[in-house]
């Protein structure tokens, strides 16, 4: 990826390129009509295009009340490095944020892929150890009962 290299965010993404997308970071192959459901349940999914390929993603899964938990973060090897994990994570984050009305609070919660806390902490993720995998991490994100936006 060079410097004039453009990065673009959609919400949606094919069950193929989903799969392709998880093959290249070694995870498993989720059937086409388990990919189909989750893909289609998501409650927000972004995915970063480039040249018309979706070079990474990540999606949110919720209950409609307070629990938000954020999956699927992946950026394809060859676009590792470039911040678009950050970015993916950022508007994950901005679409729960907007979710939140004055007086509310909600968790977010995702399992890091192992030893990837560190990319998560830097967004105020707190780390849960969990034998050898990865550690499920959690934070708080709320508004105060003046409509002022509060993670902790």
């Amino acid at each position: 990826m060079n410097k004039e290299t453009k990065i673009t965010y959609v919400n949606n993404i094919s069950v193929e390129d989903y799969n392709a997308l998880r093959k290249s970071v070694n995870w498993i192959n989720v059937t086409e009509k388990r990919a189909a459901i989750a893909l289609k349940n998501s409650f927000y999914l972004c995915v970063a295009v480039c040249d018309n390929k979706p070079v990474g993603m990540a999606r949110i899964v919720s209950d409609g009340g307070y629990t938000y938990f954020i999956t699927d973060v992946i950026v394809h090897p060859d676009y590792q490095g470039h911040h678009i994990g950050t970015e993916l994570i950022r508007r994950e984050l901005d679409y729960i944020q907007k979710d939140v009305v004055a007086g509310e609070t909600v968790m977010v919660s995702l399992m890091a892929a192992y030893h990837r806390e560190s990319f998560y902490e830097k967004f105020g993720f707190h780390t849960r150890p969990f034998g050898n995998h990865g550690p499920g991490m959690s934070m708080w994100v709320s508004r105060d009962v003046t409509g002022n936006p509060m993670t902790f």
